[in-house]
């Protein structure tokens, strides 16, 4: 077996990266309480209790990055489309190339998502006090700084390349599967 098809199951599919999300949410506020337990519990005091800070969590955190998550993930299946990427060859110079075709998607995708990501949070977090001049300065304006660039590309180069690979792996091990879809 030289080369596989590629289907992009993972990729067409975003409740795959959906969940990926949700694990990796997990993991994170898992490490969290482990490391920082007491920052962790007075920010759940803070928000009224353990059903507040979860109702902040998933309004403001969650929900609004399943938005980036389907972007990212809807860009990198439109670059194998664009690209007309439909095949791979099994070999570790393929799979950097396969990666790096992707990493300008990647340093890119934040001017994509950014303003749709942050008007969701802007509609969840500040309901039902909505004000144009703060959405425009905190939540658009106020997130194009490279501080904020760079700690958004770390979370799309993790959760972005994790999505690519993992269709990759489905798409491989499907043709171990059925030697038909290998070449």
């Amino acid at each position: 077996m030289d080369k596989i098809q590629l289907s992009r199951s993972y990729l067409k599919r975003p409740t795959y990266a959906i969940y990926s999300l949700l694990f990796a949410a997990l993991l994170f506020e898992i490490t969290n309480w482990v490391i920082l337990p007491e920052r962790k519990l007075k920010m759940v005091e803070s928000y009224g209790g353990i059903l507040g800070y979860l109702y902040i969590v998933i309004r403001g955190g969650i929900l609004p990055e399943l938005v980036t998550l389907s972007i990212v993930v809807a860009l990198i299946d439109g670059v194998h489309k664009v690209l007309k990427i439909k095949e791979f060859n099994l070999s570790w110079g393929s799979l950097l190339r396969y990666n790096l075709y992707f990493l300008p998607v990647m340093l890119l995708a934040f001017f994509v998502f950014n303003p749709i990501t942050q008007s969701v949070r802007y509609l969840l977090v500040e309901f039902p006090r909505y004000d144009l001049t703060s959405f425009w300065e905190n939540f658009i304006v106020g997130t194009y700084t490279w501080k904020f660039y760079f700690r958004s590309l770390v979370v799309v180069l993790l959760l972005g390349y994790f999505a690519l690979n993992s269709s990759l792996l489905r798409d491989f091990i499907k043709a171990c599967r059925n030697p038909v879809l290998a070449q």
